[in-house]
């Protein structure tokens, strides 16, 4: 396990460099890429253009990032220090199960309001 995270160390800031020497200055000359790197001047404006200037989208990826660490609790509980993390979140929500409601509850009202918005724009 320990190889992998130092693979995944030192191949990733070995990409972006690639991405933002290499590969960058090329789509960037790219007609069909224009538009999107015209509209993409910061961070921001880069997360916005890669969601289609959709909250809605955002949204998604929002929960699916949410989604994906959840997955990959029991993975990052040894590093942070507590082994059985994934169980005591367990039997926190299996011992108040309205926090989950809770949360559930939260997660509708911005679907339903990133929802009404998008519909709202078109």
């Amino acid at each position: 396990m320990f190889g992998n995270v130092l693979f995944v160390l030192a191949v990733v800031p070995g990409l972006v460099a690639v991405y933002a020497l290499l590969l960058r200055p090329i789509l960037h000359r790219i007609p069909a890429f224009q538009t999107f790197y015209a509209e993409a001047d910061g961070f921001w404006a880069k997360v916005w253009a890669i969601c289609g200037q959709s909250v809605t989208v955002l949204w998604g990826y929002v929960l699916g990032g949410i989604g994906s660490g959840l997955a990959l609790l029991d993975k990052v509980a040894p590093a942070v220090g507590d082994a059985d993390l994934k169980d005591k979140v367990t039997q926190a929500l299996q011992s108040d199960p309205q926090i989950l409601g809770y949360i559930l509850a939260g997660i509708s009202a911005i679907t339903i309001a990133a929802r009404v918005r998008s519909l709202l724009r078109a």
